[in-house]
């Protein structure tokens, strides 16, 4: 599936390589081993995931981020073929992704993002399951939607969890405030660590202990869930979405031996990590 260049502006291409190729991310690395066919069609989806999973994070009031969340509703449910849709919609939609997901599937973006703002912390592991594993979950399907695959509901469940609690560990080592909200207060409590605001932090060598505990629990759920969906896809099917959540798997059982390197934000992905990819695609062929 090829962008139709008649139908977006290279503008447009561009917004959408700003969002989701941002420099030393997962997807700026996976996405070299994306086959051109594909590339176009994965580039829009992981902007437009890019665009409304930020805004909870946003450094505006809520009542800006409650805006800008109807927008997108709106948007999702307007005619997508319209000249005047988002930027990252149109490419979307040129790039013949967006026949494949279904209004529904997009507003749960909207749902998930809505669940992240004034948020409850999570009590303990259990409550932290389930609310990792509902906003994961969207993240995968609408992937696993582009070739019109499923998987187990628990395989889902497990990765949905793994690479969202994937994402909150990461967190604390980029520029973003960090997803403090999400870490269990049963942990907090054991590492006795306030995470309010993250600057204040003092115990950084408590806080890696904390995260790698939780970068151990992230890395059970993606092994089991990574499991189940090799035994349910076709080898080749879902070649991108494999690798991400393997090299996902990858970083959390690194994250485990040393959490320390999640503090590292200078930390971005080598030959080593291009070898395992990668040999990780050769055994999917």
């Amino acid at each position: 599936m090829r962008t139709d260049s008649s139908s977006v502006s290279q503008t447009e291409i561009e917004h959408c390589n700003e969002l989701a190729l941002l420099p030393g991310s997962l997807f700026e690395f996976t996405s070299r081993f994306v086959s051109a066919d594909r590339r176009e069609p994965l580039l829009a989806l992981y902007a437009l995931k890019q665009a409304v999973s930020t805004i909870p994070q946003a450094p505006v009031e809520d009542t800006v981020k409650w805006a800008k969340l109807k927008w997108w509703s709106e948007e999702f449910s307007a005619d997508p073929v319209a000249p005047s849709r988002h930027p990252v919609l149109r490419v979307l939609q040129a790039s013949g992704a967006r026949r494949h997901l279904d209004n529904g599937l997009l507003q749960r973006l909207v749902r998930d993002a809505i669940m992240q703002i004034d948020v409850a912390p999570n009590s303990d592991e259990n409550a932290l399951f389930e609310s990792m594993a509902t906003m994961g979950a969207t993240d995968i399907q609408l992937e696993l939607a582009l070739d019109h695959a499923e998987i187990e509901t628990r395989d889902l469940e497990l990765l949905g969890a793994a690479t969202r609690l994937c994402r909150v560990i990461s967190s604390f080592g980029e520029s973003h405030d960090a997803e403090v909200e999400q870490i269990p207060l049963n942990l907090r409590a054991k590492y006795d660590i306030r995470l309010e605001e993250p600057d204040q932090v003092q115990n950084t060598e408590a806080l890696a202990q904390l995260l790698g505990e939780l970068a151990g629990k992230g890395l059970e759920w993606s092994s089991e869930g990574l499991a189940g969906l090799r035994a349910t896809l076709d080898t080749g099917a879902c070649r991108h979405l494999q690798l991400r959540l393997a090299m996902e798997s990858r970083r959390l059982g690194a994250i485990t031996r040393n959490a320390n390197i999640v503090f590292d934000a200078h930390q971005h992905y080598g030959p080593g990590d291009a070898w395992f990819a990668w040999r990780f695609l050769r055994r999917l062929k």
